[in-house]
């Protein structure tokens, strides 16, 4: 190959290097590289999502005052939570560079114009555990409170022992779960308050044993689109099991307006990138993201749209 059709982009060099599905290498081999980097979001399509279930959430804006709990810097950096000052300030770049896409996305002239639909409600999940989903998930939620100024809430989706919920809180406490399962919950009483300006955090919830069960549910739909409704001036970021751990990123592509699917380098099979992305179609727009490149290589980790069948 020729130095001058060598690919540039990052994620099409790990397209390439992981033989991923053939639309993900048509896309990088038909087009230049500038045309694949700016290409204009996939079509929304209507996958026949289930209808609107009733919750209560309040009608009125929801700002109730916060609990008392609150997650501070030690525990966010327990978490994962990088200093975008050196020596991390690389990374910061990068993830700053993801951060965009999202916001683009999410509130520019090509947003999801389903009203099932929101693409303020992004889900982070990957193939397999271990490829780095909770830290991106931290590190995204916390870059797009700072950089956007909007409200972000960052949602404990995965029941794993030891999750991102346990980590910020220490504790079981009252979440999504019980928002999807009860009625009468205000929401603005579940959320947990953190160190980083505009950013909160909602736990997964009490009662835990049967979540899959619950994340499938009309029920839980239901309640993230309305999530996805009282803050449509926000984000709201779902850390989400792994696709093929887990019925979850399943059962919630049906509403998710967008989701960052996390390929570790050197790592995720072929097999199970594509046997993952299977499962996921439900979701209009789905980003690909390398983690966990080698920091002697020119580049650490980008995103490539997905491009929908």
């Amino acid at each position: 190959m020729d130095k001058d059709d060598r690919p540039t982009h990052l994620i099409e060099r790990a397209a390439a290097r992981l033989q991923t599905l053939g639309s993900v290498s048509a896309a990088a081999t038909s087009k230049r590289p500038s045309e694949v980097t700016s290409r204009q979001p996939s079509e929304v399509f209507n996958r026949g999502l289930p209808p609107e279930q009733p919750v209560s959430i309040p009608s009125e804006v929801v700002d109730a005052p916060r609990p008392s709990l609150r997650v501070n810097d030690d525990a966010l950096a327990r978490a994962g939570l990088l200093s975008r000052e050196a020596p991390h300030y690389r990374l910061a770049e990068e993830f700053r560079i993801v951060e965009s896409k999202l916001l683009r996305q999410a509130f520019g002239e090509n947003r999801a114009s389903d009203p099932g639909r929101r693409s303020n409600l992004m889900l982070v999940t990957s193939a397999l555990a271990g490829e780095g989903k909770s830290f991106i998930s931290i590190n995204i939620a916390a870059g797009l409170a700072r950089q956007s100024g909007r409200r972000v809430i960052l949602v404990d989706a995965d029941a794993k022992p030891g999750g991102l919920g346990q980590l910020l809180l220490g504790s079981q406490t009252p979440g999504l779960l019980d928002l999807a399962r009860k009625t009468g919950l205000d929401v603005g009483n579940l959320l947990v308050g953190t160190a980083v300006n505009n950013l909160d955090v909602l736990p997964l919830g009490t009662d835990v044993g049967r979540s899959a069960e619950q994340f499938a549910s009309p029920q839980m739909l239901a309640a993230l689109r309305e999530l996805g409704r009282r803050y449509a001036d926000g984000i709201i970021l779902l850390d989400g099991p792994p696709a093929l751990s887990s019925s979850v990123p399943h059962a919630l592509a049906e509403v998710i307006g967008q989701i960052v699917f996390v390929v570790a380098a050197g790592s995720t099979q072929q097999e199970d990138l594509e046997a993952a992305l299977g499962l996921l179609q439900a979701c209009p727009e789905i980003w690909l993201l390398l983690n966990k490149v080698p920091l002697w290589n020119a580049h650490s980790f980008g995103l490539y749209n997905y491009p929908q069948a």
